[in-house]
Order: C-alpha cells, then structure tokens, then sequence
C-alpha cells in the first residue's frame, strides 16, 4: 500500500495541473457560448460549450499529457530503488484514479453548466451532447482506455524518445481525422466494392450490439495496451 500511496502523491501535480486548464477552458467556453448568442435572435436551443472544451482538455491528457509525465515519475520510483514489476502497476493505478477524480470534477462542472443555463436561458432547449459521453459507462471505458494508453506511451518515450510521442501522435490524428473522412470518400466513389460492402456489413453488425463492442473492445485495449507498456518498460534503463 505505502508503494501504491507514493504513486497517488506523484500525481498530484497531474490532478492539479489537469484541473487549473479545465477550468480554464470551460471558464472561457462558457463566455464564448454566451458571445455567440448575442447577436442572435433566433436561437432555439442552447450547448454546455464549456463543459465540452473542459472535456477535450481531460481526453487529451489521458492520450498524452500523462504519458510524458510517466517518464519523468516511473523512473525516479526505479531508480530509488522499486522494482519495475512493483513499480508499473502502482503507476497504473492511481493514473487511473486520478482520470477518476478528474471525470468527477468534468461531471460537477457540467451540472453547474446546465444549472446557469436553465436560469440564463429559460425555455430553450439544452443541447444534451455531453451529457451522452459523460455517461458512467463512458467516462469509464475512457479512463481505462485512456489510462492504458497514456502508460503505453510513456513507456515508449522512455525506450525511444521523443520520436515515439510523435509517432503515437500522428497515428490518432490520422485515425480521428482521416477514417471519417475516408469512410464516406471510400462509399462514395467505390460503392459495389466487396471490402466496401463488408465494412458496411460489420459497421452495421457493430452498431446492433453497441454495448457488447464497446465493453470487448474497453477489455482488450486496455489488456493490449498495459501488457506491451509491462513488455517495454521491464528491462528498460532508468534516467533521471
């Protein structure tokens, strides 16, 4: 337990620094919302705009910001004198709980959200978008996701440097952007194509059984990704 205590303290720092830019964003995407109602007159219903810029935020350091911040923290716990076997599930952990804490502090920013909202723009309809992805279940699925990732990351920035964070980059870029891009291009000019018809088919198939998918798909990502961070990081050389 004292192992899995020092690891909650380091990421303190992570918390705070997490919180401070949430704030900030959601400070400063709740103004943004009210100045593009200003002007118009015919708005019919209302968005938790800050909320979702605190959001993106949160996401963002669980794919990124916590994976550098890995390389500094795991191996200073290595080199006084933890093992990695030890070392890398405590880290695990409290990454995990500290996305936790942070999912609960979107989800009170939220609330707050639609509160001024309701007394600030009564009878317009709130937009329930954020409400869907802060859903238990998702915030859940995407802290584990997220907290698997962020220590495949780090491991591999310890083991190859910074290129390693650029290349993770470019693949999640690539992947948000481009495969919804792709999909409809590809549709859209290729339509009797077999393998098209075959992504479509398993699209649909994903699709009716949504819930199944997404718990398999939580389970194996999140076993994928710690296991080749464990494979990477066991006999990698500590810098400090």
């Amino acid at each position: 337990m004292k192992a899995l205590w020092n690891q909650i303290k380091f990421q303190k720092d992570l918390f705070l620094v997490g919180g401070a830019v949430m704030l900030g964003m959601f400070v400063f995407g709740t103004i943004l919302h009210d100045f593009l109602l200003t002007g118009d007159d015919e708005v019919t219903s209302v968005f938790c705009m800050g909320s979702f810029m605190a959001m993106i935020v949160m996401f963002m350091m669980m794919f990124f910001f916590a994976g550098v911040h890995m390389v500094q923290i795991f191996n200073y716990a290595v080199a006084m004198g933890q093992t990695r076997k030890r070392t890398y599930p405590m880290y695990t952990i409290a990454v995990f709980g500290t996305f936790l804490a942070l999912s609960i502090l979107l989800k009170v920013m939220n609330e707050l959200e639609k509160w001024r909202l309701k007394l600030m723009f009564p009878g317009l309809k709130i937009e329930q978008f954020v409400d869907v992805i802060l859903n238990f279940k998702y915030l859940l699925s995407f802290a584990l996701v997220g907290t698997a990732f962020s220590v495949l990351l780090g491991a591999s920035i310890s083991r190859f440097g910074k290129t390693a964070f650029w290349v993770w980059w470019v693949l999640l870029m690539a992947t948000c952007i481009g495969g919804p891009r792709l999909i409809p291009y590809m549709t859209g000019n290729h339509p009797d194509s077999k393998l098209i018809m075959f992504a479509e088919q398993t699209m649909e198939n994903i699709v009716a059984h949504a819930h199944m998918v997404s718990v398999i798909a939580t389970i194996v990502a999140t076993v994928v990704f710690t296991g080749a961070g464990y494979l990477i990081v066991r006999r990698q050389q500590v810098n400090v």
